[in-house]
């Protein structure tokens, strides 16, 4: 079983050629609670794409522990992922969704990049 779960929010503008950048860090415990139900979605194992942000690139890069469970979601991924999770983690995974879309309404792109450290 994991012992943490590393979960961001990268954001670009729409608008222009930026890059990615990391907009926010969110917890859920214990992590063995997403890892099920990112493989009950089926939404485990998506990798990560090479473009990640200078933020969460640092963030693996310095990681002591091994990296499992990577893959990469968007903010309509995550209501498919609340109903494989326990009802104590549906409204923090909604807060997720909800923060995303509001900077969607901004004309910004938002992704969840996730991994776990066993």
């Amino acid at each position: 079983m994991p012992s943490l779960a590393y979960i961001f929010c990268e954001t670009r503008p729409r608008s222009t050629a930026a890059e990615w950048t990391g907009e926010a860090r969110f917890l859920l415990d214990p992590p063995g609670d997403l890892l099920s139900a990112l493989h009950a979605a089926p939404l485990h194992d998506l990798g990560h794409p090479d473009d990640l942000s200078v933020q969460v690139s640092a963030e693996a890069l310095f990681e002591d522990g091994e990296i499992t469970g990577r893959t990469t979601l968007s903010a309509a991924d995550l209501a498919t992922l609340t109903a494989h999770l326990p009802e104590a983690h549906h409204a923090r995974v909604l807060a997720w969704a909800a923060f995303a879309y509001a900077l969607d309404g901004q004309d910004h792109d938002a992704r969840f990049i996730i991994w776990f450290v066993e």
